[in-house]
């Protein structure tokens, strides 16, 4: 997503003589940083700039495709950068039309480079458990107690597991449709640093203990996620490994999750027992996994 932001804020500036006049007579809110602003409006000639100039300066004249733009500027060089760009992308891109816009023109006319891996994808579908077969058994909310993908190494920068009150319900529509509702905050360690942002997908079960989920209203599609559950010993406790593709990256995961507790200190033993073993089988610690607090979460 960065290297997008890049790119087009380069491309922006070439359109205008005056990088700084550009900056005051686009008239930013105030928690926009003129001198950030400044700093990112600067460059040459570039691949938006030949193709997608008519939407670079669309976005630059929405109030909430600059102010995406901008918070993704911010997130240059922070450790948990693709975590940091995608609650921009929910907070203030979120169905706008301009940000959409822009990033499907430079997708269409690869502007875009393919990032490197956000998380390593630990398991495939012959890996999963076969007593998954109808979205029926996912119904209900799930909420994300532990995840892999902390932010805690260069392996999983992203840190998406361990945004606060992250859940995902699934409700059915019609006879075999059902939508995966997907919200959390932005921040880390039961910290909201940012209202509460949502998304949503189509669930469908692609094979025995895999959840498909295409995402219906991210700015750059498709964006395919699969679930590839490793362990379902009991109807309301589930761990499972994702991994995802969008069109400019590829990133993965993995959590435990409960329909019935909103703190991990209420698994049950048993259950636990298991998980920790099928973890080791995968290859990584139960226990070094990110842990999250949800009980002071709003539904």
């Amino acid at each position: 997503m960065i290297s997008l932001l890049l790119l087009f804020l380069i491309s922006v500036s070439s359109a205008f003589d005056d990088i700084k006049g550009t900056i005051e007579s686009l008239n930013l809110p105030e928690e926009i940083d003129r001198v950030d602003a400044v700093k990112y409006l600067g460059g040459t000639v570039t691949c938006l700039t030949r193709y997608c100039l008519t939407e670079s300066t669309a976005c630059f004249t929405n109030l909430n495709c600059t102010r995406a733009v901008m918070c993704n500027a911010r997130c240059l060089g922070q450790p948990e950068e693709d975590g940091c760009d995608l609650i921009c992308e929910l907070t203030y891109g979120y169905n706008n039309t301009q940000y959409t816009n822009v990033l499907q023109c430079a997708t269409k006319h690869n502007c875009l480079p393919v990032t490197t891996h956000d998380g390593i994808c630990l398991a495939q579908d012959v890996d999963t458990v076969q007593n998954i077969t109808s979205m029926k058994q996912m119904s209900g909310k799930w909420w994300i107690l532990s995840g892999l993908n902390c932010g805690q190494d260069e392996n999983w920068p992203g840190g998406f597991d361990y945004f606060p009150c992250q859940r995902d319900e699934f409700i059915q529509f019609g006879e075999d449709y059902w939508l995966d509702y997907i919200a959390y905050c932005g921040g880390k360690n039961d910290t909201c640093t940012t209202p509460l942002v949502s998304t949503v997908a189509n669930a469908t079960i692609s094979a025995p203990g895999v959840m498909r989920h295409d995402y219906l209203d991210a700015p750059l599609l498709p964006q395919l996620e699969f679930w590839r559950v490793l362990s379902y010993p009991h109807p309301d406790w589930m761990l499972y490994i994702y991994c995802g593709t969008t069109p400019i990256n590829e990133y993965a995961g993995g959590s435990v999750v409960s329909r019935v507790s909103r703190t991990l200190d209420e698994i049950p033993e048993w259950i636990e027992t298991l998980f920790v073993a099928k973890a080791k089988e995968f290859g990584f610690d139960y226990y070094a996994m990110c842990v999250s607090n949800d009980s002071d979460c709003t539904d």
